[in-house]
């Protein structure tokens, strides 16, 4: 094991456009690292071979240290292991890699070496990608449809005298099918954003001004915001979006002629992260929309009601290296945070 300590990777691999990490094959602890892998984790050299491979994998991802070690156990017999993981950086940011696991040598001494390879924005175009399919697929097509059929039945309407119920009818699907168009143009915009468009935004800046837009179109909501942390975020116009989707899913899908929606900006206490808090009185938020955000969601699944804004929503907080989460409130309601990686503050 002492020689293994001292075995390092060649000054080369720091010129690589990829990271590298080079493992002890047995227990699987990190030996050395390249500079691009410290700057894809934030954690330096001297860091990660003190870490195991939980501390920095997403916490909302299963990748053990057991698991770890059974992959790099493999690669040291000669079974290459490739795999896709998300990790948490130093900044609490989620990043989806790729890891290429294979057996080398270096200075006669047997090792395992790890390419890890940033697919986020892989990830991010394939989502959308299949997104899009299903939207344009399914839902525009049934939408259409259906329009049709009472465009056919409007014929009749006009004699029948039930010709303002028809119409509304086909009026309000018109407005779904352009509520699809906003969304799927949203995300877009969101999909691979520049990153020089983002920038250090306060928490409570953001929420007051999303709560004051929301409440001039709908008045007679009652919203109530609590700022509880002074928290800043690396932001750009998606979390805009996710935001007022979020409160306006709350407001349009409530019973009540006064919806009560309650936004609240928090900082967890064990990662700092931040956290925007939607809580409404709601029916529980359907499984049929929760299932859109499931990549194993099947193909021919048509999007409901807010589903589509339920993917800006997730888009926006991913693009942002955060997380989406949903609970049932007590004793009824819905609660959905957003959860993000906290940046340095500046005059705002």
């Amino acid at each position: 094991m002492s020689d293994l300590k001292n075995v390092v990777l060649p000054n080369s691999f720091d010129d690589l456009k990829i990271g590298v990490t080079l493992h002890e094959p047995e227990t699987g602890e990190i030996l050395d690292v390249n500079k691009p892998l410290e700057q894809l984790y934030g954690y330096t050299r001297a860091e990660l071979r003190e870490m195991e491979v939980g501390d920095y994998t997403a916490s909302t991802k299963r990748f053990t240290q057991e698991k770890a070690v059974r992959r790099i156990r493999a690669a040291a017999d000669g079974e290459e292991q490739v795999f896709e993981w998300q990790i948490e950086r130093a900044t609490g940011e989620l990043v989806w890699v790729r890891a290429c696991l294979n057996r080398t040598t270096i200075d006669e001494t047997t090792c395992v070496v790890a390419e890890i390879r940033d697919i986020t924005g892989y990830k991010a175009r394939e989502r959308r990608l299949r997104l899009l399919n299903r939207v344009i697929r399914h839902n525009l097509r049934n939408e259409t449809n259906i329009l049709i059929g009472y465009a056919d039945r409007l014929k009749s309407a006009v004699e029948e005298e039930t010709l303002e119920e028809e119409i509304e009818t086909i009026v309000d699907i018109a407005m779904e099918i352009g509520t699809l168009s906003d969304s799927i143009q949203q995300v877009e915009e969101i999909a691979e954003p520049d990153a020089t468009e983002r920038s250090p935004t306060k928490g409570k800046r953001l929420v007051t001004e999303v709560a004051t837009e929301i409440q001039s179109e709908y008045p007679d909501a009652e919203l109530t915001v609590d700022i509880q942390s002074d928290v800043f975020v690396n932001a750009d116009r998606g979390l805009h979006y996710a935001t007022k989707h979020a409160l306006e899913n709350a407001i349009v899908h409530s019973d009540d002629a006064d919806p009560a929606v309650k936004i609240s900006v928090t900082e967890e206490t064990d990662t700092g992260r931040a956290v925007i808090q939607i809580v409404d009185t709601n029916e529980t938020i359907p499984a049929v929309e929760i299932d859109v955000l499931k990549e194993d969601v099947t193909a021919s699944t048509t999007f409901h009601g807010s589903g589509v804004g339920l993917w800006v929503m997730q888009w926006c907080v991913d693009s942002l290296g955060g997380e989406l989460t949903f609970e049932e409130g007590s004793p009824e309601g819905n609660i959905v945070r957003f959860v993000l990686p906290q940046t340095d503050r500046c005059v705002q």
